[in-house]
């Protein structure tokens, strides 16, 4: 139902094609057997520390999402229980021209903050992450080149890591985007709420004024 509007007011992550998904398949599987393959030589203790700092790179981008992630569903379902009980009230005022505009605005506003915290739950939910226990240890220990089997170790955490990495970030940037027209929506709403009565008042005194000065007219 939702295709039907334009990108710029419902936000939209296309999943991938077979054939995008059978490519990416075939680059991991290249990266991993590059990696099984390499040696650094001299140089494992540069390469060491840059595995290090790719896979905490790789572990914080994870952390970020999942922290923002639980904080937004917190945030979420605090404000529920206050969005409820200001709906019934919305129908009730004498100017139902009022209360279909608020109406409509407040259904939107909800649609957009109830689809952020799908996608914030869909973050957490991607699982499965990579990293070296002390099986790892004990076999680069027994494989007596222990810079060479760690470092390989780790770049094959990172790669392995790397898609449901950028899924957790694809997801939380699609929670912002929600959560960005949710506000927007909110102050539209309470835009409406402050200005509406007021800007009525004054039609109809400027009405009641142009009546007086017709009768006078006359």
């Amino acid at each position: 139902m939702f295709r039907i509007l334009p990108e710029s007011l419902w936000p939209r992550l296309e999943p991938l094609t077979v054939d995008q998904l059978l490519d990416q398949d075939r680059r991991k599987q290249a990266r991993i057997e590059k990696i099984k393959g390499s040696t650094w030589g001299s140089h494992a203790e540069v390469a060491i520390e840059e595995a290090r700092r790719l896979f905490d790179a790789e572990l914080e981008r994870r952390r970020g999402a999942d922290n923002k992630a639980g904080i937004y569903l917190a945030a979420i379902t605090a404000l529920i229980p206050v969005l409820a009980s200001v709906l019934p009230g919305l129908w009730k005022a004498d100017d139902k021209i009022f209360s279909g505009v608020s109406l409509v605005v407040f259904a939107v506003a909800l649609s957009y903050l109830f689809r952020s915290g799908l996608w914030a739950f869909n973050t957490l939910r991607v699982s499965g992450f990579s990293q070296l226990d002390p099986v790892d240890l004990i076999g680069s220990g027994e494989n007596g080149d222990l810079l060479h089997h760690l470092v390989k170790r780790l770049l094959l955490c990172v790669s392995v890591n790397l898609d449901g990495t950028n899924k957790k970030v694809s997801y939380i940037k699609m929670t912002h985007e929600f959560l960005l027209r949710s506000f927007l929506s909110f102050v539209t709403f309470l835009s409406v709420q402050a200005i509406w009565p007021g800007a009525m008042w004054a039609l109809k005194t400027l009405y009641a004024k142009l009546s007086l000065l017709q009768i006078c007219a006359s």
